[in-house]
């Protein structure tokens, strides 16, 4: 759909005034069914365009970070198979394979921190706190995922005119990282609590950066990606695909 089109105009200034009521919180739950209504066929490139103009009119981008949590909830109702079919050496192939990687990593650190409430004390469950501290060390190197994103895909992408998309990814990347170093920064002054105060605050955290990932993810795969190969040509693939070459990729530390 071309973006100067009539109907993607229409379709742009609609769900920009859902949004603005959505905002306004006034019959919230009307406002949520007329949003599924408009979007059970909307593309996510008029989702982008929309979002980038409200901020021009001086939507926060807390507020579209709140949006975009119903938008996500709408567009599983419509997207079956959220991962994106695209050839062996594509960019966002191995965003995924990442994607993969990363929740596998929070699954084991919940199931870990579960196995130590568990034991009686800091000393009873020493073997599981030190696979606690090498999945968190493992999870601070999946940074690089969000790395080659932001240097990569974000700038084509802000090229393209497509900003907020981004920058709403870009600051839950920061969010998420400050949630990692919060586990670590707990993980290091344990002993200032007792056993059973570390493992209720940690498993607490744990819980909520992978609700955070999981979300995080599908917003990336259903409207971030998208968007991104409806606008960004093959020859700019192969660039994207060269820089994260030269970024490099992370490794998991075999048998996490």
């Amino acid at each position: 759909m071309n973006i100067n089109d009539k109907e993607f105009l229409e379709r742009k200034e609609r769900l920009k005034h859902l949004i603005r009521q959505l905002k306004s919180e006034e019959d919230i739950e009307k406002v949520k069914e007329e949003l599924k209504n408009v979007m059970s066929d909307v593309d996510p490139v008029v989702l982008a365009f929309a979002e980038n103009e409200l901020v021009g009119e001086g939507f926060s981008r807390e507020d579209l970070m709140k949006a975009c949590d119903i938008h996500l909830l709408l567009f599983k109702e419509k997207i079956e198979n959220p991962d994106l079919k695209v050839p062996d050496w594509h960019p966002i192939k191995s965003f995924q394979d990442d994607h993969r990687v990363i929740l596998r990593l929070m699954e084991k650190l919940i199931e870990k921190i579960k196995e130590l409430k568990k034991m009686k004390d800091f000393e009873s469950g020493k073997s599981q706190i030190e696979v606690i501290e090498k999945i968190l060390e493992a999870l601070m190197k999946a940074e690089n995922h969000n790395v080659r994103q932001e240097n990569t895909l974000f700038p084509v992408l802000e090229k393209h005119g497509i900003e907020q998309p981004p920058a709403i990814m870009w600051a839950e990347h920061t969010e998420m990282k400050e949630q990692k170093k919060e586990m670590l920064k707990l993980l290091k002054d344990r002993n200032n609590f007792t056993f059973d105060e570390f493992c209720n605050k940690m498993l607490k955290l744990a819980n909520l950066l992978f609700e955070k990932f999981a979300l995080h993810t599908q917003k990336e795969q259903n409207i971030l990606y998208v968007t991104a190969l409806s606008v960004i040509t093959e020859d700019e693939w192969k660039d994207i695909k060269e820089e994260c070459d030269n970024l490099g990729y992370f490794k998991v530390e075999e048998g996490l």
